[in-house]
């Protein structure tokens, strides 16, 4: 059964992510490392929560140490967007995002595998009323949500509350998409991983009163996007939040979610942004980057920096990142 393809098929039958059945070709060769990787991750959910926090930031400082290209995207990220801080400032901010990123790693771990009171334990979720009284005005909801490196325990926080529907997209390799599915679907509330091209199916079930999920904030081409600041830099934003919300008839709430000095993970839904969306795209595109700013500025550590977002410049402009060099040619072996 295939969704992007058989529209046929009631919308309450169709699978919205991988296939969950196991499949012989998962045990082969090629698929031990990551199988190993997942026993890890599994060990990982049984460490105390702070020993992950700690192994997740060594993990994190390694990565950087090694370098390559997304060590240069971040650090050319923070110059850009952070050009009052000084050269040691950002230093220490890329550190820490580093650190971050080692524990999103791990977090795996802790969300598939955990039990509800633990998840219960390190976390604290803000705003779930105020969801529900949007629902009470007959009304779908869309939450504006961001890259935080802590994306897939949001979700595994948000589930023990709600069932929602978000747009994710399919991973690569079918034994990550088959185990992540699988534990995904463990979950207290089943929610829809939905692919990202299937946003017909998202706008659905928000009209049908439902919870949908979108993350607006990267850069995903020229093509129907407008050119926002963004930490004062013009960068190539879509409408999303704002035509899906007008498609949908839906109220738009932001989602943001973040660790805490106390080890506590954050998740808040903000009240339902009032006269939103407006018959004016960019102005409402505008909006919802300044409000994405604004989050990403109260834990900048937290932030996926490691995305080229000025990738795509106005007509005329030069690249920010520089010309990636070019592919050695393999030599053809005589």
């Amino acid at each position: 059964m295939n969704p992007e393809i058989d529209h046929e098929i009631p919308f309450s039958k169709r699978e919205y992510t991988a296939n969950y059945n196991f499949k012989m070709a998962y045990l082969h060769p090629r698929y031990w490392p990551l199988w190993l990787l997942i026993a890890f991750l599994f060990l990982v959910g049984r460490l105390p929560f702070p020993w992950v926090l700690a192994l997740g930031r060594r993990i994190g400082r390694m990565f950087m140490k090694m370098g390559g290209s997304r060590v240069k995207v971040t650090r050319r990220n923070l110059e850009l967007c952070f050009p009052d801080k000084s050269s040691e400032e950002r230093e220490a901010l890329l550190v820490k995002n580093f650190e971050s990123i080692g524990i999103a790693l791990l977090e795996p771990g802790v969300a598939w595998f955990s039990s509800r009171k633990r998840i219960e334990r390190i976390s604290r979720f803000i705003g779930w009323s105020r969801v529900l009284k949007a629902q009470d005005s007959n009304h779908g909801v869309l939450v504006s949500a961001l890259h935080m490196t802590c994306l897939e325990m949001a979700c595994r926080i948000a589930s023990e509350r709600f069932s929602f529907n978000i747009l994710y997209r399919v991973h690569d390799n079918p034994v990550y998409e088959y185990v992540s599915g699988v534990c995904r679907n463990r979950y207290r509330h089943k929610s829809r991983f939905i692919p990202r091209k299937q946003v017909k199916d998202l706008l659905h079930f928000i009209k049908q009163g439902e919870v949908g999920i979108i993350l607006p904030d990267q850069d995903m081409g020229r093509k129907r996007s407008h050119f926002i600041p963004f930490f004062g830099i013009d960068a190539a934003t879509i409408p999303s939040t704002s035509d899906f919300a007008r498609l949908a008839d839906a109220k738009v709430v932001t989602g943001s979610y973040f660790l805490d000095d106390d080890n506590r993970y954050i998740v808040e839904f903000s009240e339902p942004l009032e006269s939103f969306p407006t018959e004016d795209s960019l102005a409402d595109t505008t909006r919802i980057a300044e409000l994405t700013e604004s989050t990403i500025r109260q834990h900048p550590d937290q932030y996926l920096w490691q995305h080229r977002r000025f990738k795509t410049r106005p007509e005329g402009e030069t690249s920010l990142y520089g010309k990636k060099e070019p592919k050695k040619k393999k030599r053809k072996k005589k």
